[in-house]
């Protein structure tokens, strides 16, 4: 797990996302190899700590488009339950301010008005965690999220 969180960071900050063609031969087998697991339930573990589940969320939400995967939207909705009951469980806040971002992706990217309403909830509650220069991170995501609303 923390080698995944390791090589997803490490593609994530560098500011324009995680795009595959910017990815070794080597991670994107190990991504395929993780999620193969993920879907065959082999990971199921990793869901009972803070960075486990929100390292399924990724490889079931990102990982899982970014790779093609034919079981995409499927996956998106364990990613999406996961990520609900992780809030619920009171997981993302023990996240710092990049990781609850990427633990929330699911609620970003869904369609279900309910979810983007507790997105920006959850994304004001972490302004007073926000400290310069992540609070203009904060408020891009904030203002890309409050503009699927509209």
């Amino acid at each position: 797990m923390e080698q995944f969180i390791t090589q997803w960071f490490s593609e994530y900050n560098k500011g324009e996302g995680v795009v595959r063609s910017s990815l070794s031969n080597q991670t994107q087998s190990h991504w395929e190899a993780l999620l193969t697991d993920a879907k065959q339930g082999k990971l199921n573990d990793w869901q009972k700590t803070p960075p486990g589940r929100m390292s399924l969320i990724l490889l079931l939400g990102p990982v899982a488009h970014l790779l093609a995967d034919s079981d995409v939207t499927e996956l998106n909705r364990r990613a999406r339950d996961l990520c609900i009951q992780g809030v619920d469980l009171g997981f993302d806040t023990q996240l710092d301010l990049v990781q609850r971002r990427c633990f929330y992706d699911p609620l970003f990217y869904s369609s279900v008005a309910k979810d983007r309403e507790l997105l920006l909830r959850l994304l004001e509650g972490m302004q007073s965690q926000a400290e310069l220069p992540e609070k203009t991170v904060w408020s891009n995501w904030y203002a890309q999220a409050s503009s699927l609303n509209s």
